[in-house]
């Protein structure tokens, strides 16, 4: 009777244990999206195997095909080079990234990517059959027009201490991209402390930094005129999937109180888009040509395909106010991806500034077409 009961007992746990589903292998669940065509649901699988399972070229040479079919090609490219550090004689490899450059236009630098292939595999039919759609699209007339346009509105309410007024911001902006050029304009209409302020600017842009002009007519506030640049540096691999990104950023903005000059070099480390890391130095020569330093730290993270949490600490000078003061500022964000053409976000953020102390949060939508 005793053992009866015992191997009741041992049934009773062991068959919700037999019951339970294996986990998904996120390789193989991946793998099987980007074959299906899916590769945007894909992305997160893979991405999940880049992380248990690093040192599989496999998994670098898929995140790098499913990155590629969405067109974020700089990933892809990292990915790939994680795969080929790997392997560096995988072919697939090869011709993987011999097909990121098709996809990006570059025909001459898809051939060369497949030149080793074939003079060591001439009969490769992967790379046989990229030679070929090469060569095609060579022969082919230039698109009528590939430009994509972007579409960004905003809108921003701010509660200010001590019984202070409110801060209300709206905002829009459109861009149109054609061959790796960016240029566009965009408003913001602010009022604060009973005065309010539209500034308006214009902005040229490509994938090694931008130019940007503006102005407030009858500022009072905001900067009567304003010129701002930025370089950016390639990603460069460090290991792991991670890159590493410089920039700078640095302009002149003229206020109804003087002119306030300012310079930012930074420092992004990321593994795709699933995390990074951004260090920003803040150096500003204000109104009264006093120097002032500080610093911004800012995360994000992407725990699924569509969903980016952020979260960012600043201790820095700040003129928007048209007087620089040293600002402690803690905010956090979300923007979720409805489609690959909509995107919708809300930040929230705390300011800590010497006379008042002011929360912000903004409403955001892109849209591109």
């Amino acid at each position: 009777m005793r053992q009866l009961v015992l191997a009741a007992v041992l049934a009773a746990f062991a068959l919700p244990a037999l019951a339970q589903p294996t986990a998904a292998d996120p390789l193989a669940t991946g793998v099987d999206l980007r074959r299906a065509g899916r590769a945007a649901e894909a992305i997160p699988h893979l991405e999940t195997a880049s992380r248990t399972q690093a040192s599989d070229a496999d998994v670098w040479l898929n995140l790098g095909l499913a990155y590629a079919a969405v067109g974020r090609f700089d990933d892809a490219e990292r990915a790939l080079a994680e795969a080929q550090r790997l392997a560096p004689d995988y072919a697939d490899v090869g011709v993987a990234r011999a097909r990121v450059a098709f996809y990006r236009g570059d025909y001459d630098e898809a051939d060369r990517r497949l030149a080793p292939i074939l003079a060591a595999a001439p009969t490769h039919a992967d790379a046989r059959a990229l030679q070929a759609q090469v060569a095609a699209a060579r022969r082919a007339p230039p698109a009528q027009d590939d430009a994509r346009w972007r579409l960004d509105l905003g809108a921003t309410y701010g509660d200010r201490s001590k019984g202070l007024s409110s801060t209300r911001i709206g905002q829009a902006s459109l861009s149109r991209t054609k061959d790796g050029l960016t240029l566009g304009g965009s408003v913001e209409h602010a009022r604060q402390f009973g005065a309010t302020d539209t500034y308006l600017e214009g902005v040229a842009a490509n994938r090694f930094g931008y130019l940007a002009l503006g102005g407030t007519p009858n500022a009072q506030f905001r900067p009567e005129w304003a010129i701002r640049a930025g370089l950016v540096s390639g990603a460069r691999p460090v290991g792991a999937g991670w890159s590493a990104q410089l920039a700078v950023d640095g302009g002149h903005a003229r206020y109804v109180t003087g002119g306030v000059w300012s310079l930012h070099p930074s420092l992004t480390v990321a593994r795709g888009e699933a995390v990074s890391l951004t260090a920003r130095w803040i150096n500003v020569i204000d109104e009264t040509d006093e120097y002032r330093t500080g610093y911004a730290l800012r995360g994000a993270w992407r725990p699924v395909g569509r969903l980016q949490l952020s979260a960012g600490w600043s201790h820095a000078p700040e003129s928007s106010e048209g007087v620089t003061v040293r600002v402690k500022a803690v905010s956090l964000g979300l923007a979720y991806d409805v489609s690959d053409d909509l995107t919708l976000r809300i930040d929230g953020v705390h300011e800590d500034r010497p006379a008042y102390d002011q929360d912000l949060v903004s409403l955001g939508v892109t849209r591109r077409f």
